[in-house]
């Protein structure tokens, strides 16, 4: 047989070969690629979300903040404009996190399913924002406990934020849809707070109201320091840890840095908005919300390169023992706040 009828018999062959190793190489490529750009990505976050610091800075500029002779008028404006600061401040990290990938519902071909600090950093963010959001529009968006709450919030309640993480298909909304129209929803209310017009499906008029006093910031930093919220963390890491492998150590150091990430724009923002109601700097008010915060920055900032287990006299450090200090600190340091309220 000739060398160019050989060829010709091999082509059909090689073909089939390039068909299945093309795709493969190329799909490598793209998973290298994107594997190192996202080991590159924030991983340290020394300051609060940017859009809420925007916020901040405008709401102070108002005439009527720190204003006892302004009008009434002005007086209520202010006060919707800094409700609207606290509700975005609860789902703002969750916004970046969403804008960045939802990492917890990737398949496991895509590299990002693949770094734990980021997936398990998101479900503690979305953990606190889910929790907060419940609180805000149960609590202080509405003017008593017989008041309606407002739809928008309730849905984001109810329908959209109670979605599972890890939920991703074509036939069924996925998760990172859930929560962009949770997050859309709550943009509403606080749009409608400041008169802004919304595009709503309701029928009737929506209202968006807001009431927040010295009783309702005390209310919620008692929320914020019950089992419900900030035990959460500190129970994942204060479990025994021999019990424990390399990758769940790692998990709840970071899933209570997503919890921290969101718990720190809202304290800033009552820091910042209510000092009158949070700081009492006779009592120590203001000396015990600043070193909270100190403790929250050094949870954000959080990054070894390698979570280690180091016990006893162990020359390795004790990373998880090391999140959790922080995380009492901070419990213990609001905790004197709230007292601080209540007297």
């Amino acid at each position: 047989m000739s060398i160019i009828k050989k060829l010709h018999k091999m082509v059909p062959t090689s073909g089939k070969v390039l068909a299945f190793f093309i795709p493969l190489v190329l799909w490598g490529l793209w998973w290298a690629y994107s594997g190192m750009g996202y080991m590159f990505s924030t991983t340290e976050w020394p300051e609060i979300s940017s859009p809420v610091r925007t916020e901040i800075v405008e709401v102070k500029a108002h005439p009527a903040f720190n204003n006892p002779d302004a009008s009434d008028s002005s007086k209520e404006e202010l006060e919707n404009l800094k409700g609207r600061v606290l509700v975005l401040a609860i789902v703002s990290r969750l916004e970046a996190e969403l804008a960045d990938g939802w990492t917890p519902q990737y398949l496991f071909v895509n590299p990002k399913s693949h770094f734990d600090n980021a997936v398990n950093r998101k479900l503690g963010v979305l953990t606190a924002t889910t929790l907060l959001q419940k609180f805000f529009s149960t609590t202080m968006a509405k003017y008593g406990s017989m008041d309606p709450e407002n739809p928008w919030m309730q849905e984001a309640r109810e329908r959209d934020f109670t979605y599972g993480p890890r939920t991703w298909g074509f036939f069924e909304r996925s998760s990172s849809s859930a929560y962009d129209d949770g997050v859309a929803n709550v943009h509403k209310y606080a749009d409608k707070l400041i008169g802004m017009k919304v595009d709503s499906k309701q029928k009737k008029d929506t209202r968006a109201i807001v009431n927040i006093k010295a009783s309702e910031i005390y209310e919620m930093l008692t929320f914020i320091l019950s089992k419900n919220f900030i035990d959460v963390p500190l129970g994942w890491l204060s479990a025994p840890g021999d019990s424990l492998t390399g990758s769940e150590l790692d998990d709840r150091v970071y899933f209570a840095q997503g919890m921290t990430l969101v718990l720190r724009d809202v304290i800033t923002v009552l820091k910042e908005l209510y000092p009158e109601k949070i700081t009492n700097v006779d009592k120590g008010g203001t000396q015990n919300l600043e070193e909270a915060m100190v403790a929250m920055n050094k949870i954000c900032t959080f990054n070894p390169a390698v979570v280690l287990r180091g016990k006893e006299d162990s020359m390795f450090a004790d990373h998880r023992g090391k999140m959790a200090r922080y995380m009492f600190t901070v419990r213990e340091r609001l905790l004197d706040v709230s007292e601080t309220i209540r007297r």
